[in-house]
């Protein structure tokens, strides 16, 4: 687990989490796109690295880029939305920070799905 200033936490996944995502707004237009996949590098509350393969046209000035995301880190699927505030490129993939824009109970979920996760990654490295 890493630790950020600002963050209560960040969780790294020993294995990236695999998520779909879509982008639903750019600036101040709605849109629908198809669903892209990524893997999640890491999350916390307020944020999340995710990486695809997917090169997303961010443009500051066409506004922010809102995406929505579904995944599943134990067994509970999880959807959030967040904005893009970062891009990095890496060979043939993208990484991308993500802001985080949820409901205090979302967070909660969220938090309680990343401690389950935690549990049984230290129960597996325990048992090896």
């Amino acid at each position: 687990m890493r630790f950020k200033r600002q963050e209560p936490f960040r969780y790294q996944f020993g294995q990236p989490i695999p998520c779909t995502f879509r982008i639903t707004r750019i600036g101040e237009r709605e849109v629908e796109t198809d669903k892209g996949a990524a893997e999640i590098q890491d999350i916390s509350p307020r944020g999340i690295r995710m990486e695809t393969k997917l090169n997303l046209p961010i443009d500051s000035a066409k506004g922010e880029m809102e995406v929505e995301l579904q995944f599943t880190i134990v067994d509970q699927p999880i959807t959030v939305r967040g904005v893009v505030i970062w891009k990095k490129a890496y060979a043939s993939e993208f990484q991308y920070g993500l802001s985080l824009e949820i409901s205090k109970q979302e967070e909660m979920q969220l938090i309680g799905e990343i401690k389950r996760h935690a549990a049984m990654y230290a129960r597996k490295k325990e048992s090896k």
